[in-house]
């Protein structure tokens, strides 16, 4: 049995105008590391990406709760002003659902100045990997 396996979510938040975070994950099970990409989705159809990295871990607590912390993998040369230049990101998710909360952060353009969007309330929902890209 293969320790690699593929993870989809799409994260939301209550508050309207907030974009929708999609991330593809490819976990290893076998090391607990996380590499994927994420995609903020704004509500007047611009889009941008990131590679990311991170790891998931077992959380100690009365239930079983996963966590999972990705950071994000600013390009070298970046070929659009308005790609992302930083990525923070915190999931936690009951080990029985594959629902769960999440909140994080999002920087674009100058470090001096940078535009950034923050989600404290996300509410992530895992879909299967084929659906994802049918949407």
């Amino acid at each position: 049995m293969s320790q690699l396996f593929t993870a989809v979510y799409e994260i939301t938040s209550a508050i309207e105008g907030n974009p929708t975070l999609r991330l593809n994950l490819v976990v290893n099970a076998l090391n607990d590391s996380v590499m994927g990409h994420a995609r903020v989705e704004f509500s007047n159809g611009e889009s941008a990406g990131i590679s990311i990295r991170g790891h998931h871990t077992e959380i100690d607590s009365g239930e079983p709760l996963r966590a999972v912390v990705l950071a994000g993998l600013p390009s070298i040369f970046p070929s659009v002003e308005e790609e992302p230049s930083a990525f923070q990101l915190l999931m936690v998710l009951p080990t029985a659902s594959k629902d769960g909360q999440v909140c994080y952060k999002m920087s674009f353009g100058d470090a001096r100045q940078p535009r950034i969007v923050e989600v404290r309330d996300g509410v992530a929902r895992a879909m299967l990997p084929e659906l994802a890209g049918a949407e």
